[in-house]
């Protein structure tokens, strides 16, 4: 059983702390949401991978940002709670999907390297080794044997208009025979604009 550090302060109350430091006093009034963000980059024997940051140049499946790119709108906000990655497999033909599943069951992509954030240029994660997300043995937030999500134990949030970046560093990578591509996802609590209400 994993332990749990009980805390009066929620992702929610985060999010509007932060954000009223900011000076955006609103975000308390807007639609409290769940969601999950995710960006792919193709293996093409590079060793650093900057997710999020040409986000807005993607499509689906690559990646669910829109025109916005690596920041939020105005009136929303996001507290990341969860990062994880995949493995992303298509066609090299037609460009169709023929693959996707973690890194813990792909023992070829047993991925050596670290892990950084950075908001508006300032990091707030720092070198955090990538083995946890490929080895479950080794993420001390894992509740069973193929959880390779990882929990931040920080609340971390990304208030609107500020860009984010979620950079990898690997030891050394490859060039796979087929298009493939690691995909980075990040969840969590978040705000949505609300123009006429909330539920």
């Amino acid at each position: 059983m994993k332990g749990r550090i009980i805390s009066q302060i929620t992702p929610q109350n985060k999010m509007v702390a932060v954000n009223n430091k900011f000076g955006n006093t609103n975000i308390a009034s807007q639609q409290g949401t769940t969601r999950v963000l995710f960006d792919s980059i193709q293996f093409q024997g590079q060793q650093e991978f900057r997710f999020f940051e040409n986000a807005g140049s993607k499509q689906y499946p690559f990646t669910n940002i829109g025109a916005e790119g690596n920041r939020l709108n105005v009136g929303e906000t996001f507290v990341i709670e969860k990062i994880y990655f995949g493995i992303l497999t298509t066609d090299a033909d037609t460009g169709a999907v023929t693959n996707f599943d973690s890194l813990f069951n792909l023992a070829p992509y047993d991925l050596k390297g670290e892990m950084s954030f950075q908001i508006a240029n300032n990091q707030v994660i720092k070198q955090l080794p990538l083995d946890m997300f490929v080895q479950p043995a080794l993420n001390c937030t894992a509740v069973n044997q193929q959880d390779t999500a990882f929990d931040t134990f920080t609340d971390i949030v990304i208030p609107p208009l500020l860009e984010y970046i979620l950079s990898v560093r690997l030891a050394y990578s490859a060039v796979p025979q087929e298009p493939t591509y690691l995909v980075c996802f990040i969840e969590g609590s978040a705000g949505i604009l609300a123009p006429q209400t909330t539920f």
